[in-house]
């Protein structure tokens, strides 16, 4: 295949791998999370987690919108309470009169008191808890991130799709290492000698240059083997983050409690070894997350080329960016998408219908742009926008700028990777 192709990896990508341990999918992390326990500044053990959950539950169940009532109990997952821990971690200095870090306090705190629950946990316990969640997900993502790498052979559909793309720029959103495990070589802007602390520190001026022409890596959501770097010098910031040997050392080397980042509002987060929840953008701020993402929007506008694996386009801030290719290259722009849809799809009514009830909005705009069309069914209408013949062929627009593969990652490496090359060619 020829260079100048941008690929974005979401989590959807590796849900075909034959996993040990928790499948990774967001229901089970949720529930893996809403289990942890913290032990409170007083020594006493409580759920903190769950406590908030089930209160916000009970919140939306009385709310009478059916975009939040259409699931039966309402549906918060993993992200969301990550996004709430760090929320109240932000504001209970403010509740608590505690002014832990007073450059990071928040104005808007003082004009609103919190539900009396609240102030049974203070700045602390907030941040253990988020901590603990960020943990759980990695230690999941570890268990199959390890497998794939001791098991030179497992997966090999996957290992050949990385082999066989060509030179590509890939801007993957998860924590795991598998990509790079199955290429010879690549930049990802680490450089190859290593700190005796045991990790690799990072370098935008490697990344760029990247003088052999290799496919680059970047981890714009974080990875599992990262941690701060734990002595001076700081070569940006003391923020900027590290890549460990492995996920046992990335481990150790992790400060976790110290004074956590804040954004422009003074808002504190937690540390982002992985950046999730729902401010994504303010976690981006540090090295090497900065680098990757000003990277992403000039590929964008170079490569005429995008391939979209396993991500919903959930991410507000990384779909218009992705949009910025179909003003830089109209008609030439060439977009794939490789997800796994209900297998039920055989007509464009049907694919409608998947798009707009069990996608985000996200999709639907993006198609549509891309499609160049509304998508809507008029009445005696006889020609779509989007050619369905059935489940396991793929589907392509008339305007020629997009091809869909819906039967998941796995089905579309071993069945049409020979057509999206074509495609794309």
């Amino acid at each position: 295949m020829n260079e100048g192709t941008t690929i974005i990896v979401g989590a959807g990508a590796v849900l075909d791998f034959n996993h040990k341990g928790i499948v990774p999918l967001m229901k089970n992390i949720t529930e893996e999370i809403l289990n942890l326990g913290i032990t409170k500044v007083d020594g006493t053990k409580c759920l903190l987690i769950k406590d908030l959950h089930n209160h916000i539950i009970s919140r939306l169940e009385q709310v009478g919108r059916p975009e939040v009532t259409r699931l039966s109990p309402p549906q918060v997952n993993f992200e969301d309470m990550l996004h709430i821990l760090e929320m109240c971690l932000a504001y209970s200095s403010c509740w608590h009169d505690e002014y832990l870090h007073w450059p990071a306090f928040p104005l808007f705190g003082c004009l609103f008191d919190p539900k009396p629950f609240l102030k049974k946990y203070n700045s602390i316990e907030f941040a253990r808890a988020a901590y603990s969640l960020e943990k759980r997900v990695m230690d999941i993502i570890n268990q199959y991130d390890s497998d794939f790498n001791k098991d030179v052979y497992s997966e090999g559909w996957y290992r050949s799709f990385w082999n066989s793309i060509g030179r590509a720029d890939i801007f993957t959103l998860n924590y795991d290492s598998t990509i790079e495990n199955s290429l010879d070589s690549y930049e990802d802007g680490f450089v190859t000698n290593i700190c005796e602390e045991g990790y690799y520190r990072f370098s935008p001026k490697k990344y760029f240059e990247n003088p052999d022409k290799k496919t680059t890596i970047s981890h714009l959501h974080g990875s599992i083997l990262y941690s701060e770097a734990k002595s001076f010098p700081f070569k940006y910031s003391i923020r900027d983050l590290v890549k460990n040997r492995d996920y046992t050392t990335a481990c150790s080397n992790r400060i976790n409690y110290q004074c956590a980042p804040c954004n422009q509002a003074k808002e504190q987060y937690i540390q982002p070894y992985i950046i999730s929840g729902a401010r994504k953008t303010d976690k981006m701020l540090y090295a090497p997350y900065n680098t990757y993402l000003s990277n992403l929007a000039r590929k964008v506008m170079v490569n005429k080329r995008l391939i979209i694996i396993g991500y919903s386009l959930g991410d507000l801030y990384l779909n218009e960016i992705l949009s910025l290719g179909m003003d830089a290259h109209g008609k030439d722009f060439k977009v794939v998408i490789i997800d796994k849809y209900s297998p039920n799809i055989n007509t464009y009514p049907s694919l409608l219908q998947h798009i707009r009830n069990k996608c985000s909005s996200g999709t639907y705009t993006f198609i549509s742009r891309l499609a160049q069309d509304r998508l809507y069914i008029e009445i005696g209408q006889k020609e779509y926008p989007l050619t369905v013949s059935n489940y396991d062929t793929p589907i392509i627009s008339k305007n020629g700028n997009l091809l869909m593969c819906i039967g998941g990652f796995k089905n579309t490496v071993e069945k049409h990777f020979d057509i999206i090359k074509d495609f794309l060619n």
